[in-house]
């Protein structure tokens, strides 16, 4: 789950917080101030799931100045969007080829709130596919691949797309699991239906972990039918004191979305340990031996708000992701 800082990061009109991928010479990539780190990261569309773990951070207030090397070094970047905000071409041209940019799509403005959320179903009604058909245009003439996202932690009860007790936009539960669906499903098949875009861009279905979230199969499958188009899955989950592990925060939800999805290629998508933890540097080397127990292919640490690394976590971070 993100803070309301996390949140208040994403600025329209250009201003996109970018995370990216340095990578070391012995191919472990490792992100940092906007960042990630990561070991063998691979192409988008390559579905086979590498032997090597990837690592990574994600530092909001820096956007390209990182705090450790030049954005040449890294190899992959995150850009978050407000519904009707078009692509930052011009942003993610200047990366360099090596970089795989990641972009997130998201129904709600700065800040991102009720007022200024768009309804599911006015997505699911078309209202948005103009927009859509210009976002995968856009993509299309970058030329390059990329991950794609719609709606991250739609089980969880902070974000407009939730479920939450007060939430206007739906009346039920159920009925918000059936709209993400069908909304994943519109917005997905519409920017899809432009070939060039489409053979450029894996959809990446990032639900939160069922520790603070619902159930994630509901939101695979339901009432409303299956999730499609997607190529890779991840989960967003933080580790909340000093009794939390990888296998009492994650591996079951893990477990839950394996199955869910068939096994496909799976991210940690967003983590965080608090750094008043008095054994957050083992929680780190916990939180780092359990994705790669799953074969996971990417992990971004959230290195903001309530889970700033201290030096010692850092120190700690960049050694696992060099070992």
């Amino acid at each position: 789950m993100k803070n309301a800082q996390y949140v208040g990061s994403l600025r329209q009109g250009g201003g996109n917080v970018i995370v990216l991928l340095r990578r070391t010479q012995t191919s472990v990539l490792v992100a940092l101030a906007a960042a990630v780190a990561c070991l063998g990261l691979s192409t988008p569309g390559a579905m086979a799931v590498p032997a090597a773990q990837p690592y990574g951070l994600y530092q909001s207030p820096n956007n390209l100045n990182y705090t450790i090397g030049t954005s040449s070094e890294y190899a992959g970047a995150i850009q978050y969007y407000g519904w009707n905000e078009g692509v930052q071409s011009s942003e993610v041209s200047v990366l360099p080829s090596s970089v795989t940019p990641f972009l997130e799509l998201q129904t709600c403005g700065n800040p991102c709130n009720s007022s200024t959320s768009v309804n599911l179903s006015s997505v699911i009604a078309g209202d948005s596919d103009p927009y859509l058909a210009n976002f995968a245009s856009s993509i299309a003439s970058l030329g390059r691949k990329l991950y794609l996202t719609f709606d991250h932690e739609q089980n969880g009860s902070w974000y407009p797309w939730d479920w939450y007790s007060g939430n206007t936009q739906f009346t039920s539960q159920a009925q918000q699991e059936s709209e993400w669906i069908q909304a994943w499903n519109h917005v997905t098949g519409v920017i899809d239906q432009n070939a060039s875009a489409q053979s450029l861009i894996t959809w990446v279905w990032a639900p939160n972990i069922e520790q603070g979230g619902s159930a994630v199969a509901n939101y695979w499958s339901n009432r409303a039918g299956t999730v499609a188009n997607v190529g890779m899955v991840g989960l967003d989950g933080y580790y909340a004191n000093t009794g939390t592990t990888w296998s009492n925060r994650f591996a079951s939800s893990y477990a839950d979305v394996e199955n869910a999805s068939g096994a496909l290629p799976f991210m940690v998508s967003e983590t965080g340990i608090p750094p008043g933890d008095s054994n957050a540097t083992s929680q780190e080397e916990n939180l780092i031996s359990g994705a790669e127990s799953v074969g996971a292919k990417v992990v971004f640490y959230f290195d903001a708000g309530s889970y700033v690394m201290t030096s010692a976590m850092q120190t700690a971070w960049l050694a696992g992701a060099a070992s």
